[in-house]
């Protein structure tokens, strides 16, 4: 049964008011109730001037319960920048801070509810890059990764937190297989990228790309980047072992595979199990570069 517009307002007054407040209106009725029943008008006054003052205090922070996000402590730093202006009033900003509420709970398909709704409303720019970047982070982690990425790239194209949902968008197209979108994103992130000095495993990132996509040549170009640049160049030559591998120079692969590991590569037994992934992929056994080493070495 849908409850009157009153009775939530008494439900989020009581939330709302201080216990202090509470007894005063208290009092207040008392005396009104006195008044009337002794005829008092004085009382009845004093009662309701009481009531009108408690009011006029906490209906502010009333109101701000009704409409969420106008509170300060409803968001974080990072949220309220990449928020801004946006969403600043009425209905729209009821549908916003709603949705809002339930993303920062984790309950990302209801949250979705709220932002399908509040694409039907008359949007600005800056209202559609935010919706769109909350929309993209709600299908990640629903793992609706297409849907994530052309969120993402909205975003970025109204220009709200550009790096980060660029980035978003490259690896939710990535995670989908569509590694030309995922190339397009890339490139276009590089240079924001190095002119903010931001993302330095951008380069390491994107030839794991085209890896899976089997594009050794610009994969070896990625691991290269990252190698000249002193970005995790141990991971690169990490990669560059399978740029080798499916270039069909397996010595060479073989001996780049040995170096990351003496060289300590993050994540020694996530390595493994990647290149084992990658060698399956290509027509290799997954223990190719361990059996090939062992016969290098004659420990057969």
């Amino acid at each position: 049964m849908k409850r009157s517009f009153l009775s939530r307002f008494w439900d989020v007054f009581k939330k709302s008011a201080p216990k202090a407040h509470l007894l005063v209106l208290l009092l207040a009725v008392l005396l009104i109730a006195a008044g009337t029943f002794e005829d008092a008008a004085e009382f009845v006054i004093t009662g309701v001037v009481i009531i009108c003052l408690s009011a006029a205090v906490q209906i502010p922070e009333v109101l701000s319960m009704f409409i969420p996000g106008s509170r300060s402590d409803f968001v974080s730093d990072y949220d309220r920048e990449v928020i801004g202006k946006a969403f600043a009033s009425g209905e729209k900003k009821r549908l916003f801070f709603e949705g809002f509420e339930l993303f920062r709970n984790d309950e990302n398909e209801d949250a979705l509810e709220y932002f399908r709704e509040l694409c039907s409303k008359n949007l600005t720019d800056r209202e559609q890059g935010v919706l769109a970047f909350y929309t993209a982070i709600c299908y990640n982690r629903l793992g609706f990764s297409t849907n994530a990425a052309h969120q993402a790239v909205t975003a970025a194209d109204k220009g709200v937190s550009t790096a980060e949902a660029l980035l978003m968008a490259a690896r939710s197209f990535n995670m989908s297989a569509s590694y030309s979108s995922a190339a397009a994103i890339y490139e276009r992130l590089l240079p924001i990228a190095e002119e903010r000095g931001i993302f330095p495993f951008l380069y390491n990132e994107m030839g794991k790309m085209y890896l899976s996509a089997n594009d050794p040549v610009h994969s070896r170009e990625a691991f290269d980047k990252a190698v000249e640049y002193g970005l995790d160049p141990v991971t690169a030559h990490g990669g560059l072992a399978l740029v080798s591998l499916l270039e069909g120079k397996e010595d060479e692969a073989c001996e780049r595979y040995r170096l990351a590991l003496i060289a300590r590569i993050n994540d020694t037994e996530g390595y493994k199990d990647y290149c084992a992934q990658i060698c399956a992929a290509n027509g290799y056994p997954e223990n190719f570069f361990e059996e090939h080493l062992k016969a290098r070495f004659n420990r057969v």
